[in-house]
């Protein structure tokens, strides 16, 4: 892994893997941002290419900067990084507290498929296929999400896309969480997307009463718990009070090392990150004529068929799967990343 310090603006560049001719990963902006602290979004990254058998690394860029006053430092970004950038070499997109229209000066060369920005009711394709990819690993741990609850961890754009995916599927959203609080009850899409679009994180407020965020952890009538606000959001006092409900990612690294020993020994199911929101990068360089609807069902086998393979690892499913994919980075890298994806 290198770490560049940025000369133009403060901030950094973290390359997980330099032998990779390609590296992918959000650009996050936040005046307090540790380049330490933003490993995960990149390892989670090159675990996800593994998993897809892509010889392709992770990265993060971070700008230390005032999220009001973004302007400057990405112009600046835009112009140190010009090399990598037009030649592919770094791929990114935009995270905490970034919008696509904020980052266009950095993202104008991009030349993966357009594809993976069509807008679906408010919502990108990337966002629907991280919930195509979670409903698919759901459904292949519980045979079917028809009658079950579900909560969301993290809620936003992409939980209003698996609201969708888990009503189209059969399934209830009773529990919802963002960083203002925790709200329980009965959730139709629509209402929460509506909630959402009108009050952002403050959403929850006006679904019902809400309560502290960490409370979205609670497994009583919770049949699996969708979970990404961010890395090692669940901790293992909060794998404690899930109390063996499968926890499905829709975020990098949500579990700590700690919460996936709990989960471990309450034989409670934790699904690799790295392969259930691995679904946007199948919309980056699709084959010649995808559709949206060709790629949804390439997201849905694709996730299916990667936990079926690790289905019965004696260390549960996560593991399995970076075993997996480590299998396939030995193939070609000399040395293998130190470190598992986990918050």
């Amino acid at each position: 892994m290198e770490t560049r310090t940025l000369e133009s603006t403060p901030g950094f560049v973290i390359v997980d893997l330099p032998e990779a001719e390609t590296s992918a990963g959000p650009t996050r902006i936040g005046a307090k941002l540790i380049a330490g602290n933003a490993v995960m979004y990149a390892r989670a990254v090159t675990y996800a290419f593994a998993a897809l058998e892509m010889r392709k690394g992770g990265a993060t860029v971070g700008l230390r900067s005032d999220p009001g006053s973004a302007a400057p430092a990405i112009a600046a970004l835009a112009a140190e990084l010009e090399d990598d950038l037009s030649a592919q070499r770094l791929l990114t997109w935009p995270g905490s507290r970034l919008t696509d229209a904020d980052l266009e000066p950095v993202t104008r060369h991009d030349g993966r498929s357009p594809l993976r920005n069509q807008q679906g009711d408010g919502i990108s394709f990337e966002n629907e296929l991280v919930a195509v990819g979670a409903v698919a690993a759901a459904d292949s741990q519980l045979g079917g999400l028809d009658g079950s609850t579900v909560a969301i961890e993290g809620f936003g754009p992409v939980g209003v896309a698996l609201a969708r995916e888990v009503e189209a599927a059969g399934g209830l959203v009773g529990r919802v969480a963002t960083p203002a609080g925790t709200v329980t009850g009965s959730f139709t899409a629509a209402e929460l997307a509506a909630a959402w679009t009108a009050h952002g994180e403050a959403s929850v407020s006006e679904l019902g009463r809400a309560g502290k965020p960490w409370e979205v952890f609670a497994g009583d009538g919770i049949d699996v718990a969708f979970i990404g606000s961010a890395p090692g959001a669940l901790s293992g006092q909060g794998a404690v009070s899930l109390d063996g409900t499968p926890v499905v990612p829709i975020g990098p690294a949500p579990v700590s090392s700690k919460a996936l020993a709990v989960l471990r020994k309450a034989g409670a199911p934790v699904l690799p990150d790295f392969v259930t929101t691995a679904g946007p990068i199948l919309s980056w360089w699709p084959d010649e004529g995808a559709t949206q609807g060709s790629v949804r069902s390439a997201v849905a086998a694709t996730v299916k068929a990667v936990l079926a393979e690790t289905a019965d690892d004696p260390d549960g499913p996560y593991l399995g799967a970076c075993r997996r994919a480590e299998a396939f980075m030995a193939t070609w890298l000399a040395e293998l990343p130190f470190g598992r994806p986990l918050g």
